[in-house]
């Protein structure tokens, strides 16, 4: 065994798989998931780390030993999803969308890294697909290990109808705070006007990148929202309050909880699988 379970806070409520979502999110040393019921409840909730970089069959063999220990059957699940961090993407309109040039829209911004496969996710909110690369011995590894499993990228799940909706009436900024990379979207007027990620090397650029792009759309700072995730303290929280007035931590849906401890779960940090 080459995996630990860092936490793991599960409900014995029994709910059938058709009505369960299984939501798996990468990490720099393994991964994060959560199990949710169709009727927004979170059942469970763990960590883990282990070493996606390893042989496919170990980390295949990995992958089915956490989903055994976590007692989590992946078999006839309602939904399941992988999200991966990507930094080679593009979104594709749907009405100019063409299956065959899957590979062509990508290669058009950037060289696709070796050892990377083209990936598409279909974002029925903004009515367009997300087309990036991943690690092909990754997905693959958690598409054997879990059948039926929907890869995604982390910009298509920034991309939801419930900050789409806030738009309509004032500007939205939304920032998912990683180790050196910070992702943002804007959405104004219920349409998304850009998402992107950006290499941070410090908060200082972070803050740069999220006050370049309030001022590239015109942004107005005392009516915009100001949505944050990820690796953000209360320091960094207090630096954002500084420039943008309005600022709230993003925990993805309002999953009612099934057992007490899920009330210490830091869900700003998992919005992803959570939203």
């Amino acid at each position: 065994m080459s995996y630990k379970i860092n936490s793991l806070i599960a409900s014995d409520k029994e709910v059938a798989s058709y009505e369960k979502r299984l939501s798996i999110c990468l990490a720099s040393n393994g991964f994060s998931f959560s199990i949710s019921t169709i009727h927004d409840e979170l059942l469970a909730f763990g960590e883990v780390e282990c070493n996606t970089a390893a042989p496919m069959s170990e980390l295949i063999a990995d992958i089915k030993g956490i989903m055994a220990e976590a007692h989590i059957q992946p078999f006839g699940l309602k939904e399941k999803e992988l999200v991966i961090y990507s930094q080679q993407f593009v979104w594709v309109p749907q009405h100019l969308y063409d299956e065959k040039k899957q590979r062509e829209y990508l290669e058009a911004l950037c060289t696709i890294a070796t050892g990377c496969s083209v990936n598409v996710d279909y974002n029925d909110a903004i009515k367009a697909y997300m087309v990036f690369s991943a690690d092909n011995n990754i997905v693959s590894a958690f598409k054997i290990a879990v059948p039926g499993l929907k890869v995604r990228c982390q910009h298509s799940k920034m991309a939801n109808p419930t900050l789409l909706e806030s738009s309509d009436m004032k500007s939205v900024l939304f920032m998912n705070i990683r180790f050196g990379m910070t992702d943002f979207a804007v959405f104004c007027n219920k349409k998304l006007q850009i998402s992107n990620t950006f290499s941070c090397a410090n908060w200082d650029e972070t803050l740069y990148h999220a006050l370049n792009l309030t001022k590239q759309f015109h942004l107005e700072d005392a009516t915009m929202l100001t949505a944050v995730c990820g690796d953000v303290d209360r320091e960094r929280f207090a630096s954002l309050r500084n420039y943008f007035p309005n600022v709230a931590l993003y925990t993805g849906r309002q999953l009612a909880l099934t057992v007490p401890e899920m009330q210490h779960i830091p869900t700003y940090r998992h919005a992803l699988i959570l939203s």
